[in-house]
């Protein structure tokens, strides 16, 4: 069962992340990395890491995807109806959501596998310590890039006579 969940998560990602390939839309294509990330997210939970899954779903869901949403309603891109056949208008999200829904559900009321081998639980100490060690060079160049992004998009934005 955990087998068939983990092939129609990894699915999920792999249709939402060429979707966002496809799309010509900004924020379609935000949708559909939102929708690739909220399923990578239930991906780590059932593979066995629930704090890496939920560092998945508030850092980048609820932090960077709202980023992106936000520097797309800044830059206002002009809205054009695109032509689109009707089989793709409304069909698929609803069924992504639905698959999703079905992973959540299946999640809930299955008892988790027994494990075959031993895993070590890292709990948010563990990476504390490996986020603002060895790696802090890499935590701060993070940070250095969204503030980046930010000033480019109000750079983008006063260049356009808009006010800031």
């Amino acid at each position: 069962m955990t087998a068939l969940l983990v092939l129609l998560l990894a699915l999920i990602v792999l249709m939402s992340s060429a979707a966002l390939l496809v799309v010509r839309s900004p924020m379609h294509g935000a949708v559909n990395l939102g929708v690739t990330l909220l399923a990578l997210g239930i991906l780590f939970l059932v593979l066995g890491a629930p704090f890496v899954a939920a560092l998945e779903v508030v850092l980048y869901v609820g932090a960077i995807l709202v980023l992106f949403l936000f520097a797309i309603m800044l830059l206002r891109t002009p809205v054009q109806p695109e032509p689109e056949a009707r089989w793709r208008s409304g069909f698929w999200w609803p069924v992504i959501l639905v698959l999703l829904l079905a992973a959540v559900v299946i999640l809930l009321f299955t008892r988790p596998p027994p494990l075959l081998t031993v895993i070590r639980e890292i709990g948010p100490v563990i990476i504390g310590r490996a986020l603002f060690g060895p790696y802090m060079w890499l935590t701060e160049a993070v940070a250095l890039l969204l503030f980046a992004v930010i000033g480019a998009v109000l750079a983008v934005h006063r260049r356009e006579g808009h006010d800031a």
